[in-house]
């Protein structure tokens, strides 16, 4: 089926549940929508865009799956219940109506000079747990591991290496972008965003195209010795904590498919038995051959280093809009950016699924999922810029 040069397919993957739509041009680019990957954004032209998705949905209503926006009665999208796939990590709740999504899509193309700050609710579509929400970390007990524990003792660090070490392949090669990221990605190719700030470690928000992104918690993909500061590659880290400790790499190796019962953690980590925490090895720094070595995260007790600091109070200071994706601004370092901007009468709007430590601060307040939401988000954005409604 063709609108103008596209040629539009629409794949139904049974074991996803999403709806995949790849269109192309003539010219051989390839453009992925929907829960996939969205290509060479800038390549696309808006309008196109708009007509790619709205004839989806038409080729899905004739298809015999009746999904429809109820703009008469309750303004409910109805999301077809076969292709609504929200992960366990992600909480529950409700579709987004069509007026949540319209207000969004108003606050985003109202501002100049839009701030967005993301948490882990961007991640839990992702399959990547979060602290907070009712079927966080913290709802089964769980305490993370603060910067005063981690400089206390060697065991202290063994425990938490070891534990980083068996749960990385899932945390960063078996998670990818969801459609938050990816809306977000796109919205700042298209000047809608100015600066995004992010709380999360796990650089989905790169891995969904995004640039600039300033990680105000820093990274759990880079290693830092706090003896000399040289800072280096978590891949490469990790494959010497796989020379150095070849049995706890052989399990990690079978993690997800012999041990679904290890709890993941949102950093990353997994609980393991004591007695493989006390024999793990950690290497010296390869620079000073001191250490300790540290990922490059904030803990929790720890100080947002200096540098990012500053810039995070440039982004708060000359924003003229603030959205808050995914996060209860908890931390205080998040918090103050919203506050400062609020105390100027800057406009905040928020969408998480829960409540926030900005709720009072804020005009707008959509409590659903990141991903679900954005992604129409995007497209009522990008048919307002088109067509002007």
């Amino acid at each position: 089926m063709r609108r103008g040069h596209f040629r539009i397919i629409i794949i139904l993957t049974r074991q996803v549940g999403t709806p995949h739509f790849c269109w192309h041009t003539t010219g051989g680019h390839t453009h992925r929508v929907g829960a996939v990957a969205v290509r060479s954004v800038r390549r696309a032209r808006a309008g196109a865009m708009s007509a790619a998705l709205a004839m989806s949905r038409g080729l899905l209503v004739a298809s015999g799956v009746h999904g429809r926006a109820d703009t008469a009665g309750s303004g409910t999208l109805s999301v077809p219940k076969p292709f609504r796939s929200i992960p366990p990590t992600a909480p529950t709740c409700d579709p987004p109506t069509v007026a949540e999504v319209n207000a969004l899509a108003e606050f985003i193309t109202s501002s100049q000079r839009l701030l967005v700050i993301t948490g882990a609710g961007v991640s839990t579509e992702s399959n990547v747990p979060d602290y907070r929400s009712p079927k966080g970390a913290y709802s089964t007990g769980f305490k993370p591991m603060s910067h005063q524990d981690f400089m206390r003792s060697s065991a202290n660090q063994r425990r938490y290496w070891a534990r980083s070490f068996a749960g990385w392949r899932r945390f960063a090669e078996d998670t990818s972008p969801n459609d938050a990221h990816h809306a977000i990605a796109t919205l700042q190719h298209e000047n809608f965003i100015k600066k995004l700030i992010t709380q999360n470690v796990d650089r989905l928000h790169h891995a969904a195209g995004s640039q600039d992104v300033l990680e105000l918690h820093g990274t759990t993909h880079e290693v830092v010795c706090l003896s000399c500061k040289h800072v280096s590659d978590r891949k490469q880290f990790q494959k010497t904590l796989a020379r150095l400790n070849p049995e706890l790499a052989e399990a990690a190796d079978h993690t997800d498919t012999e041990h679904r019962t290890l709890k993941f953690r949102p950093d990353g980590d997994v609980e393991l038995a004591g007695e493989v925490v006390v024999n793990f090895k950690v290497p010296p720094c390869p620079v000073c051959a001191r250490g300790p070595l540290k990922p490059r995260v904030v803990f929790f007790g720890d100080s947002v280093p200096t540098e990012t600091h500053h810039a995070a109070t440039h982004a708060s200071n000359t924003c003229d809009a603030v959205l808050i994706i995914g996060t209860s601004v908890s931390t205080f370092s998040a918090f103050r950016l919203v506050r400062d901007a609020a105390r100027r009468n800057v406009p905040v709007a928020i969408l998480t699924a829960g409540e926030t430590r900005a709720d009072d601060l804020a005009s707008l307040t959509v409590k659903k999922l990141a991903g679900e939401t954005l992604r129409l988000v995007l497209e009522t954005v990008r048919r307002k810029e088109m067509y002007g409604y």
